[in-house]
């Protein structure tokens, strides 16, 4: 899940997309900068480190963007996962990413276990405040059978 852009994408594509290595590069089948910023993260090692990887994709686009003297930000609001972990980040370079919350909405489905039900959304999906924490700008959250983790995103 990706919620944000590249400023200036339509000057740093092609630049962007060369980061992406030969064994991603064939599987890009889209025009947008979200597919581009995945493929550039799997080519960067997300399977093994996603944190690391989001992180040096980040830094890359950045250098990228300062080379074209993009006057719109970047700003990243995305989640991924290995269908066991949740990460989760949030990062702009004006500040101004789109909001990020996580929580265990109300639901009619019936919680099991130790951990309670989670979300990750754009925006808390009900009124109840007290189950919704906001994601800080430059920051992350990564979910685990051992609980929630939060760390800093540094570019």
């Amino acid at each position: 899940m990706h919620n944000g852009k590249i400023g200036n994408w339509h000057d740093c594509r092609k630049d962007v997309e060369d980061l992406i290595d030969h064994v991603h590069y064939p599987h890009r089948e889209g025009t947008t900068d979200s597919e581009a910023l995945f493929l550039v993260a799997l080519s960067k090692g997300l399977v093994h480190d996603p944190i690391a990887a989001i992180q040096e994709t980040l830094r890359d686009v950045a250098k990228i963007m300062n080379r074209h003297h993009a006057d719109e930000p970047m700003r990243i609001s995305c989640a991924l996962t290995n269908g066991r972990d949740i990460w989760a980040f949030r990062y702009s370079s004006d500040d101004q990413s789109p909001s990020m919350y996580f929580g265990s909405p109300h639901t009619r489905a019936k919680e099991q276990g130790i951990h309670p039900i989670t979300t990750i959304a754009s925006e808390p999906s009900d009124s109840d405040a007290d189950h919704w924490f906001k994601v800080e700008e430059r920051h992350g959250v990564h979910w685990t059978d051992r609980g929630l983790e939060h760390f800093k995103i540094t570019v």
